[in-house]
């Protein structure tokens, strides 16, 4: 992995002027409205989670490679999320939920 490009200084970069939906700096943003700095941020959180069909980097890269595109994310930025928040995981089921409620509302 030689150089994301999201973190470029190239000037042409971004289609559009505007704020950044993430941090709120003013400048280019990309066709999601993120800065460089953020598109970085989510490419890195997307191949960390392993979610290959929304991470461009991963494009054309067979099976095999994207672990070792995964692993050298993790060994140079670190295996923290940077910009997307996971949710805590429930163990409760639905119908354990409606249980609930129901005790509640008596």
């Amino acid at each position: 992995m030689d150089e994301c490009p999201f973190e470029s200084d190239d000037s042409e970069w971004g289609c559009y002027g505007g704020c950044c939906q993430s941090c709120d700096t003013d400048g280019r943003v990309n066709d999601l409205g993120l800065c460089i700095e953020c598109a970085g941020k989510i490419e890195r959180d997307l191949i960390r989670q392993r979610d290959w069909d929304y991470t461009a980097s991963a494009y054309g890269v067979p099976p095999e490679g994207r672990e070792r595109l995964r692993d050298d994310v993790i060994k140079k930025y670190g295996a923290a999320l940077e910009l997307i928040i996971e949710k805590p995981v429930s163990n409760e089921t639905r119908a354990s939920r409606r249980r609930k409620n129901r005790q509640r509302r008596v």
